[in-house]
């Protein structure tokens, strides 16, 4: 676990004491205020902040809720809120444990926190993985799903247990419109809505105060707002499972502390007084949440057991339509020291049973693999494109390459030649075919890169002519720099390794292969020119070889995410689209 992790999930232990905390004692000053209403709002909003004590929980809940973004920074939703539902035990210490079923609660919760900490014992690789979409989605149904529980559905239950429900609903909202709005940078649209969820759940919240006792409406909001994001985590955010028994040891953590809480916030338990209701229908709703979040669980738990496509490997992202990244090493007998790992896009119903056309995309330096499942959202895209039958299912395989360590001005001098050419052609190709369902012939290979990467692209295709029907150059260059292994090579070296003197002399020998090339550009950058792409696509077109040009006007952002379609395309096989 790394320290990052590490202070995201002490933070969500701070956050959790501290909101909890705060609900008792904000619980404690409301119960003992003239009845609040919706229709004299200032009236008891002046109440509320008039009073010391619940003035004193109040801004105590703001700490907690800060500690909370910043762990959201730090750590995964699914494990930030694992690690927030320990926060029951503090409610249950503060309230009072009366009863058996209490101590059981307490824990069960406290299980669930040990769990979660041996599940830890991994490497904990959270997805980079948003979707904005779907996170704007779930908070919506959540905003309806508040409303029927202070409504309709409070008819069939109590005013207390209702309100409560809804506030945990809403403040679950919040909380992933929070994660939405902090991940892969800032994202402003989602401020007004979280802060509007947060807003209303502390309406109902405070009505709630008044209608029933701590462990009722604090409880059941609380049971609803750690539960809810947990399962948004793993199913709108991506938060990835590790596999084997540290996967049924995350699986059992999240239950235990969801049965914990469920324990804990039985409706009619406590302040009878106030909450009048039959012991059946709490028992009803208490039921329904533990069935609810159990089937999640349960859909996790299932996903969790299945064993991974590649073995060794761990899921990192997933697409919209249901294709997956894992990730994961390819030995590299060319430099056995490196220990980095590749990145394989899978598309979505992946079976052993077909076979599929293989894309190798080589990063730029001082790049990685996930260059392309962050910063170009490839499963973003390659899923779209598949669910849409604009291109027909394939893998994609990101190696690494270069200096694996130094400083990044020493890195992106790195080039792919030398030993990380035998690694992509002698190791990562073979290895591929022999572990995954591939067509396995050259026809249905592939090879694009970026900037360096779409250099050695070039390059590698044109050395091992008849190895790949494609080439891309995305953005590349096309005569070796002299830098990384070719600081000191000879001009015979240089030679043999320039992409313009390759295809005239093996013009012949790509053409009678059927080699076919995509060139890209958008505009220049560091040393490499933009008009290197268009004098390579002309130097093609004399020769008769086949290519497609693509360029973006200069001056317009998102180059590499705007081509990708089109490339992607590109490099299927003839026939297939």
């Amino acid at each position: 676990m790394t320290l990052r992790l590490a202070g995201g999930l002490v933070l969500a232990l701070a956050s959790a004491c501290a909101l909890n905390w705060s609900y008792y004692v904000q619980h404690g000053a409301a119960a003992a205020l003239p009845p609040l209403t919706l229709r004299r709002p200032l009236r008891s909003l002046a109440a509320l902040f008039g009073n010391r004590r619940w003035l004193v929980g109040f801004w105590t809940g703001i700490g907690g809720w800060i500690l909370y973004v910043v762990a959201l920074t730090l750590a995964p939703l699914s494990l930030v809120q694992a690690c927030a539902a320990g926060g029951l035990a503090v409610l249950a210490a503060l309230a009072g444990v009366r009863s058996r079923r209490e101590r059981l609660a307490v824990a069960t919760s406290i299980a669930g926190l040990a769990l979660l900490a041996i599940s830890l014992a991994g490497d904990v690789r959270p997805s980079q993985h948003a979707s904005l979409r779907d996170a704007a989605i779930w908070m919506l149904a959540s905003v309806g799903l508040a409303a029927l529980a202070a409504g309709p559905a409070a008819g069939l239950i109590t005013r207390a247990a209702g309100l409560g429900m809804a506030a945990g609903v809403l403040y679950a909202a919040g909380d992933v419109g929070t994660k939405a709005a902090v991940s892969g940078g800032f994202h402003p649209a989602f401020v007004p809505p979280l802060l509007a969820c947060h807003g209303l759940a502390f309406v109902a919240l405070q009505l709630g105060f008044q209608r029933g006792g701590a462990l009722t409406t604090a409880g059941l909001a609380t049971l609803w707002t750690n539960a809810l994001p947990i399962a948004a985590g793993m199913f709108v955010f991506g938060d990835p499972l590790p596999g084997g028994a540290l996967g049924v040891a995350r699986v059992a953590a999240f239950a235990a502390v969801v049965a914990g809480a469920a324990l804990l916030t039985r409706p009619g338990a406590d302040h009878t007084d106030q909450i009048r209701e039959p012991r059946r229908c709490g028992a009803r709703i208490v039921g329904a949440a533990i069935a609810a979040v159990a089937l999640l669980v349960s859909v996790e738990a299932v996903r969790a057991s299945t064993d991974p496509p590649l073995a060794g490997y761990t899921l990192i992202d997933q697409g919209p339509a249901g294709g997956t990244v894992w990730s994961g090493r390819i030995p590299n007998r060319f430099v056995p020291t490196d220990t980095r790992e590749t990145d394989v896009y899978l598309p979505p119903d992946y079976s052993p049973t077909k076979h599929y056309p293989v894309l190798y995309l080589l990063h730029g330096f001082w790049g990685a693999p996930s260059s392309f499942v962050v910063s170009l959202r490839l499963a973003d895209v390659a899923d779209s494109l598949i669910r849409d039958g604009t291109a027909r299912p394939f893998l994609a395989v990101m190696p690494p390459g270069g200096l694996p360590n130094g400083s990044k001005r020493q890195r992106a001098q790195s080039e792919w030649a030398g030993v990380w050419e035998d690694f992509v052609v002698r190791d990562v190709v073979p290895w591929v075919d022999a572990h995954l369902s591939t067509v396995g012939a050259a026809r249905a290979r592939a090879i694009a890169g970026v900037s360096a990467g779409a250099y050695g692209a070039v390059d590698i295709a044109l050395r091992h002519v008849g190895v790949f029907a494609v080439a891309e150059s995305w953005e590349g260059y096309f005569h070796p720099f002299r830098d990384g292994p070719f600081g000191t090579a000879s001009r015979a070296t240089l030679a043999a390794h320039d992409p313009v003197r390759l295809v005239r002399k093996e013009a012949a020998a790509i053409r009678s292969h059927g080699l076919r090339f995509f060139l890209s550009t958008g505009g220049s950058h560091g040393s490499v020119k933009r008009r290197w792409t268009f004098e390579f696509d002309h130097e093609l077109r004399a020769l008769g070889i086949p290519d497609r040009m693509w360029a973006q006007p200069s001056g317009v952002a998102g180059f590499a995410r705007n081509q990708l379609p089109a490339a992607l395309k590109y490099a299927e096989p003839p026939g297939t689209g």
